[in-house]
């Protein structure tokens, strides 16, 4: 019975993970490189691999609300995760990831968004950072990546949303 659960699980999970309407696909550039992708009181690689994961997920759960048959394209090319790791704010020494506002969560990227005739409807290249990502009281803080997320939702509806519908507007009514 056990088995059974666990396997309708997994495939419900499948089928939510497919419902998604666009297709997004995330290319992370020199991430050894990135300017704060730091762990702090775990091993490097896998710190990286979990994060990289989350910010795949962000951008997934945005693809969702793009049109069925569209591909976005995203290249990230630096991550500056909220806050700073730093071992003097303990007394064993330990690492730590201390938020503070001067350490404000930044992502540059560039992306291009095809239409379902892979027409390219918008490109972009963006350093998105949030300075006031303390002041923020509606976040979920003890979900993965919560600052980041944010920053990248807020984005997502107040500028790329818009200028989605002009751009398919316009080449809707040009064509």
């Amino acid at each position: 019975m056990r088995k059974l659960n666990r396997a309708l699980v997994a495939a419900a999970f499948c089928a939510v993970a497919t419902v998604q309407a666009a297709d997004v696909k995330v290319d992370y550039v020199n991430q050894k490189k990135f300017t704060d992708i730091k762990p702090a009181n775990e091993p490097r690689g896998s710190f990286e691999k979990r994060t990289l994961a989350g910010f795949d997920k962000i951008f997934a759960d945005l693809a969702a609300k793009l049109p069925e048959g569209y591909v976005w394209k995203i290249t990230v090319t630096d991550i500056d995760l909220a806050g700073d790791v730093n071992y003097m704010f303990t007394q064993s020494g330990q690492d730590i990831r201390v938020i503070k506002e001067i350490f404000a969560p930044r992502v540059n990227f560039s992306y291009q968004l095809l239409d379902k005739s892979q027409k390219v409807v918008l490109t972009e290249e963006l350093k998105l950072r949030d300075m006031a990502f303390m002041s923020r009281t509606h976040l979920n803080r003890s979900q993965v990546l919560s600052y980041e997320r944010e920053m990248l939702e807020r984005w997502f509806k107040e500028k790329f949303e818009p200028a989605f519908v002009a751009a398919t507007s316009t080449s809707s009514t040009a064509g």
